[in-house]
C-alpha cells in the first residue's frame, strides 16, 4: 500500500482531540505530519488554519484554509473560520462571500449568522445585522448564547 491510499483522517482527528485538551503544539506537529505524508490533505490544511485561527495567526489560517478550499475542501464550519479571519483583518467583502459559501453548504448553522452580523454592523448594514441575530433565535439556543444574541440585538437596536 503506498502512502497516498494510508487514510489519515484518524490522525486529523486526533489533532482535534489535542486542540480540545489544550494542547496546541502537539496539534500543529501532528497536522504538519500528515502534510508531510500527503501534502494534497485538505482535511489537515483545514483542520490546521482553524487551528491557527484559534491562535489569532491569521495570515497562517488563511494560507491553510485557502489551501484546503482549493484542494475542494467544502465544509460550512471552515467558511465560516475563514470569514471571521477576513473580518478581522478588515476584509469585509471577503468575509461576507465565505459567510455566504457557509450558509449554501449548511443554512441550520447559526454561528454563521451570528458571525455575518458582525461584519453587516461593521459595514453599518444593521437591518441585515438584526435580521441574521433574530435568525440565530430560530435555531433555539442555549440560554448562555440566547443572552449574548438578546444583548447584541439590544445594542445594534438602540443604535438605528
Amino acid at each position: 500500500m503506498s502512502e497516498k491510499n494510508i487514510d489519515l483522517s484518524p490522525f486529523c482527528m486526533r489533532a482535534r482531540d489535542f486542540l480540545t485538551q489544550g494542547r496546541t503544539d502537539d496539534a500543529l506537529a501532528l497536522y504538519g505530519d500528515v502534510l508531510q505524508i500527503d501534502p494534497t490533505n485538505a482535511l489537515a490544511y483545514a483542520d490546521r488554519g482553524t487551528a491557527y485561527a484559534m491562535l489569532n495567526k491569521f495570515d497562517l489560517a488563511q494560507k491553510d484554509l485557502e489551501r484546503a478550499f482549493a484542494l475542494g475542501y467544502a465544509e460550512a464550519s471552515a467558511y465560516c473560520t475563514i470569514g471571521t479571519v477576513y473580518f478581522q483583518v478588515k476584509q469585509y467583502q471577503k468575509s461576507l462571500d465565505c459567510f455566504d459559501k457557509a450558509i449554501a453548504l449548511n443554512p441550520n448553522y447559526p454561528f454563521i449568522y451570528y458571525n455575518r452580523s458582525n461584519v453587516l454592523n461593521e459595514l453599518g448594514d444593521n437591518k441585515a445585522a438584526i435580521a441574521d441575530l433574530e435568525k440565530c433565535l430560530e435555531f433555539n439556543p442555549d440560554e448562555n448564547m440566547r443572552q449574548l444574541i438578546d444583548r447584541r440585538l439590544d445594542l445594534l437596536r438602540s443604535s438605528k
